[in-house]
């Protein structure tokens, strides 16, 4: 296809639509209104886009023909013909920027008619000059890239650079200019116009709206089913209508746009071409979701039967959390992790079965991100499966619930949260502890929650007392002691065990039960107290080892409160024995005892010396 066929095709439809504009303008400004002028503008833009997309359509249609477009020569953006071969060591493109510039210069000045333009033979080249200027040149290479003679070819491009320059100068003119601003700023008003319009319109339509659902919100209305139907109506209604109108003010913004760019020479061809892409990709998307509809039916009817099996999932274990509904062997508080379990099934179940039907399932990209996903979940969430294992194993356990008081290795509190993957309980401090149920499932746990909503569990206690106090009376004082602590149950009764005879005193377990563990160190804090309250009142001591073993007279430890008026420290009991003084006759005495204790011994030696012999003698026979 000729290059002046090309032309033609641009060209042509170009001045057309310069006239067409030229008409729409006049008219619009001839309009004694000023709303309908603005409307009418934009009216009249959104038919000459429809002729501009349809005019660049068959121009790139006719250009996509041609195998070796070659560089395009431009001017305001439309390109007007082609170069093809590279001359004196510049490129087809660097050739192309040099005429373009050329031509510009020659459109600028004039002092240069048009029938000034024309070709001049140069041997083995044909040059295009304007008045004594050149313009371009035109080679063999270039004839025979589009399989044209070159005389030919060279007086086509003389006809378009004559009509490229009439058409410049016809152009870029102050008056077309300022036609240009007024015609941009009908237009800026007419878009405000609109835009207030389209506003009052919007708030019109959600306030009417919003009064229609407010009659249905009483509460006799929400008992019946089509208030309820027209209430979820009203609410689809608005959201559609807020989608409506963010798409009709884009649509406005767009038209607006391309309106004015369409004003100025050199933006109009630039307008054609985001007219030309924006119709063309809304065209390929629309084939595209015709395309797609037979899978998108498909996607359409897993994913709804998969929400009403979600539903359903929902309504059974909500019933079975409410105990409306029971399943011998199925527990209330398993019904909310089972439910959201079996959800995550569903959902996992229906994304398998619609990823072949998604569009670009099958491309390499789709494909590669997946593998990339499935390795990234292999290698980075080990530790995450198994904690959510050990929380699913936790669940039905029930080993313990959100509320309960609970010691979990070294932390004891109240269970605030459980989840698949970790356990939060608050200590008695305020402290919130995350515990990863890994850990939880692989250590001890103590549930002191879960006999106190029964019988009740047992709140422990040791007490040290001597010998001297009666058992009898340390018994009954420690019960009195744990019944007279808040918190403490009086049925079943507390009872003390005797859990130790050590060397100097006895130690004595209190056992009382409480259904308030979660209030365990107030308990303990105020049992403590009674029990020394008891005792000082009883006249018992609490006392440390050996602190009654050797006592050295200081007071008691009982506070003076408990102690009576005519109390005294106590002292050792050492009694003085008299001494007599020793005479002459009682030491005569104690030496004559002595001497004969002595002759006594010495007579008795060489018989058992004797002895001996005899029977060291025995022994030696018998050997």
């Amino acid at each position: 296809m000729s290059p002046f066929k090309i032309f033609s095709f641009f060209g042509h439809s170009q001045l057309f639509s310069a006239e067409i504009d030229q008409k729409a303008r006049e008219y619009v400004l001839a309009t004694p209104t000023a709303a309908i002028r603005c409307v009418l503008a934009i009216i009249l833009g959104s038919g000459l886009l429809a002729h501009a997309v349809d005019s660049v359509s068959r121009q790139e249609t006719d250009v996509s023909a041609i195998e070796n477009p070659g560089a395009a020569i431009e001017v305001d953006g439309r390109p007007m013909l082609f170069v093809y071969a590279a001359v004196g060591g510049y490129s087809p493109q660097e050739r192309a920027e040099h005429i373009q510039q050329r031509i510009v210069d020659v459109a600028k000045r004039t002092d240069i008619p048009i029938e000034l333009i024309r070709a001049n033979e140069r041997g083995s080249w044909t040059e295009i000059l304007a008045g004594n200027d050149l313009v371009m040149g035109v080679t063999e290479s270039d004839a025979k890239a589009i399989g044209r003679e070159r005389s030919r070819l060279t007086a086509e491009y003389v006809e378009i650079i004559r009509q490229v320059i009439r058409q410049y100068r016809a152009e870029h003119t102050w008056r077309e200019l300022l036609r240009g601003v007024v015609s941009t700023l009908v237009a800026t008003v007419a878009l405000a116009s609109s835009l207030l319009v389209l506003f009052g319109v919007r708030s019109f339509g959600r306030a009417s709206i919003g009064k229609r659902l407010a009659r249905h919100e009483t509460e006799a209305a929400v008992q019946s089913v089509g208030h309820r139907l027209m209430r979820y109506g009203g609410r689809q209604l608005l959201t559609i209508s807020r989608i409506a109108f963010w798409i009709a003010v884009v649509a406005l913004l767009q038209t607006y746009g391309t309106v004015v760019l369409r004003f100025f020479p050199a933006t109009r061809y630039t307008s054609y071409q985001i007219t030309n892409w924006l119709f063309s990709e809304l065209g390929a998307f629309g084939k595209s979701v015709i395309a797609y509809l037979p899978n998108l039916v498909l996607v359409v009817i897993i994913c709804a039967g998969a929400y009403y099996l979600i539903q359903v999932n929902r309504y059974l274990f909500s019933e079975l959390r409410d105990q409306r509904l029971a399943i011998r062997g199925f527990y209330s508080d398993w019904a909310e992790p089972t439910a959201k379990l079996v959800r995550v099934l569903i959902v996992a179940a229906a994304a398998v079965v619609v990823f072949p039907y998604l569009p670009g399932s099958q491309s390499p990209a789709f494909r590669g991100i997946s593998v990339f996903l499935g390795v990234l979940l292999s290698l980075g969430s080990s530790s995450s499966v198994a904690h959510g294992v050990a929380g699913t194993i936790l669940t039905y356990m029930r080993a313990f619930q959100v509320g309960d008081f609970v010691r979990i290795g070294e932390n004891i509190g109240e269970v605030v949260e459980k989840t698949l993957l970790v356990t939060r309980i608050r200590t008695q401090k305020q402290e919130i502890i995350t515990i990863p149920n890994g850990t939880v499932l692989g250590g001890v746990v103590v549930n002191y929650s879960a006999e106190a909503r029964g019988r009740g569990v047992i709140f422990h206690t040791t007490v040290t007392i001597g010998y001297t106090a009666r058992w009898r009376t340390v018994h009954q004082l420690l019960i009195a002691a744990a019944l007279s602590t808040d918190g403490i149950l009086y049925d079943p009764p507390p009872f003390v065990l005797q859990s130790a005879l050590n060397d100097f005193y006895v130690a004595y377990e209190l056992n009382a039960y409480t259904d308030k563990p979660l209030r365990m160190q107030y308990v303990y804090s105020e049992l403590h107290q009674n029990i020394q309250d008891k005792f000082n009142e009883a006249g018992v001591e609490i006392n440390s080892p050996h602190y009654t073993a050797l006592r050295d007279g200081n007071r008691t430890t009982i506070p003076e409160n408990y102690l009576a008026d005519d109390y005294k420290n106590p002292a050792f009991e050492i009694q003085e024995v008299p001494r007599t003084q020793p005479t002459h006759e009682n030491v005569t005495n104690q030496q004559e005892e002595f001497q004969e204790a002595s002759a006594s011994q010495a007579a008795q030696r060489p018989a058992v010396l004797s002895s001996r012999r005899q029977d060291f003698s025995s022994y030696d026979c018998q050997d």
